[in-house]
């Protein structure tokens, strides 16, 4: 059962070793939920607590659902009584119910979280056909507090009878300051490389300003947009550079009893000093979770550049099956 008694002067020590404090609002086997002054409702994995410490208000009740649960000493040396805090040091999580997901958490992350996941591609025909095939890509996000650092790239490199017909390869990298109110900073670059569209090294960057429209296991939805310069280096033919606005897209959604994760994600520029130069990148797929932290995926990647090099063509798609592991 949640319990959502608030209770005051009330800390948490994380597996790490910091100290939260606020109104622990709710609590259940998987979560605890702590109103803070500082950070509005902070969402705090169950496995990342080491220890809860309760107002006085909370005291007894503590002691009675809790009776392995130990008293904090006070500084005379003998044990706290009801207007002194109790330290749960361990306690038997009770069943969870369905998901609440009426409490909209803050985007603040206590201590430091890691998260990523990697596609791996490789095919090799021999015979009739001598052709090999190269295909990854990675996602890796880092949150410590309101900071965040973001990456992730793709590289495609493909042979046929010995002779390369596909070298490319792409990356992004992000660090993001969040506020209380779900609006963030952030500062953004790209590299992009393409042998056989001529295409040297393309790089792009600039600051942005987004939006955590929804942040949560189930659903997530970030929009960002900023200004931008572009930079284009070509094999063949003169380089090519602008000034322009810069906008993404970044949503993801767990459904059909959280089997299937539908995703789409985003980029798109547009030159403000020259008329001739848009382009634009989406990903859009659906992600199925295997065992074992393996996913599969069917992904399609459509690539639009309205000023491409001498003789490459201005749309190109790509249609992927992946499987990869995500931690």
């Amino acid at each position: 059962m949640l319990s959502s008694d608030a209770a005051f002067g009330d800390e948490i020590i994380t597996a790490n070793g910091d100290r939260l404090s606020g109104t622990i609002i709710e609590t259940d086997a998987d979560r605890v939920l702590l109103k803070t002054a500082y950070a509005g409702i902070v969402r705090i994995e169950r496995s990342q607590v080491r220890s809860l410490r309760r107002g006085a208000t909370q005291a007894r009740r503590v002691a009675q659902e809790c009776p392995d649960a130990t008293t904090t000493p006070i500084a005379d040396g003998s044990t706290a009584n009801e207007h002194d805090a109790t330290r749960v040091r361990s306690t038997e999580p009770s069943p969870m119910p369905a998901r609440a997901e009426s409490a909209r958490s803050s985007p603040f992350t206590p201590g430091s979280e890691w998260s990523g996941r990697v596609n791996f591609a490789l095919s090799q025909d021999q015979g009739n056909t001598d052709k090999s095939e190269v295909d990854f890509d990675y996602q890796v996000e880092y949150r410590h507090g309101w900071h965040r650092l973001h990456s992730r790239g793709a590289l495609e490199f493909d042979t046929d009878d010995e002779e390369e017909t596909t070298d490319k390869w792409a990356t992004f990298n992000q660090y993001s300051r969040v506020f209380p109110s779900r609006w963030y900073g952030a500062a953004w670059f790209a590299l992009e490389h393409d042998r056989f569209s001529d295409l040297r090294l393309r790089s792009v960057g600039g600051p942005v300003l987004g939006n955590l429209v929804f942040e949560s296991d189930a659903l997530n939805l970030a929009v960002e947009a900023g200004p931008a310069a572009l930079q284009e280096d070509f094999y063949g033919q003169p380089d090519q550079n602008s000034s322009g606005a810069a906008w993404f897209l970044l949503y993801d959604q767990l459904v059909w009893q959280d089997r299937l994760q539908p995703y789409h994600r985003q980029f798109g520029y547009v030159a403000l000093d020259s008329e001739d130069k848009v382009f634009w990148q989406s990903w859009t797929g659906v992600s199925v979770p295997l065992a074992g932290g393996f996913t599969g995926a069917i992904e399609l990647e459509y690539d639009y550049d309205s000023n491409p090099a001498v003789e490459a063509k201005t749309t190109d798609t790509t249609v992927r099956l992946k499987l990869g592991y995500e931690w």
